[in-house]
């Protein structure tokens, strides 16, 4: 099924996006008891009900929690890596400290996926593995970032169009767009790479070689899956992040 909801202010994680900001959890339980394959179904329909409910609540809490996790803000920020522009601005700011620069990026997508699963064990066995893939495609225009120190600290005015699919088992059970402004400013905090880590490792040895002393950068970002109850071992895959700059004669 497809939603297009009217423009409003963009949700914040795959969670709020494709199933909305209340009772994420009820709404996966219904998308995996009414999926054309049927997993949930099949894997509990030998299983006590009482037993078969709490279950079924386990793996749906523990997949809303994973999808809660995936912050849509970071996904556009990592393809925002791949930009040409950005990484002009990282070069020139972190060869000449205490400078910031403000990159025009023109109208261009990102695409971003995930699959994070769910295993559900029941007495110390593997009943059932839910695959939750995740994909996630950002149309974004007018928006002005921030460089400084060869980091991205700032993302200024623009618009975004988004548009998330989710897949259980391979099966697409719900697509949903959200079109909105982005907030004046989004902070970044302490700043993001966009320069290999041997650029800033050079930069800080020159920078202490002429007596100066160079901002600390961050650690490169790893991101972990939710723990799961008592009943699922949970573990999510890296993100891929794709940016695609478009043309005027793009389609």
């Amino acid at each position: 099924m497809t939603m297009t909801p009217a423009a409003q202010a963009l949700p914040k994680s795959a969670l709020e996006l494709l199933l909305g900001p209340v009772d994420g959890a009820g709404g996966l339980k219904v998308l995996l008891s009414a999926d054309s394959s049927g997993d949930l179904g099949r894997s509990l329909e030998n299983l006590p009900g009482k037993i078969r409910e709490i279950a079924a609540s386990n793996v749906s809490k523990t997949a809303a929690g994973l999808l809660h996790d995936i912050d849509l803000v970071a996904l556009l920020v990592k393809g925002w890596r791949e930009y040409v522009d950005l990484t002009f601005a990282a070069r020139h700011t972190l060869a000449a400290p205490g400078s910031s620069e403000l990159v025009s990026v023109v109208t261009h997508r990102v695409t971003a996926e995930q699959e994070p699963h769910v295993d559900l064990l029941v007495d110390g066995g593997l009943r059932a593995t839910f695959r939750f893939g995740v994909s996630v495609d950002f149309e974004v225009s007018a928006l002005v970032a921030e460089v400084s120190a060869g980091l991205l600290v700032a993302v200024h005015a623009g618009r975004c169009d988004i548009t998330g699919t989710l897949a259980i088992n391979g099966v697409d059970v719900v697509t949903k767009q959200a079109h909105g402004e982005l907030p004046g400013a989004i902070p970044l905090t302490p700043g993001i790479r966009l320069l290999p880590a041997k650029d800033y490792a050079a930069a800080k040895a020159a920078a202490k070689r002429q007596g100066r002393t160079q901002p600390k950068t961050p650690a490169g970002t790893r991101t972990a899956a939710a723990a799961g109850t008592a009943d699922s071992a949970v573990s999510s895959s890296a993100t891929r992040a794709v940016t695609n700059e478009e043309t005027n004669s793009a389609s």
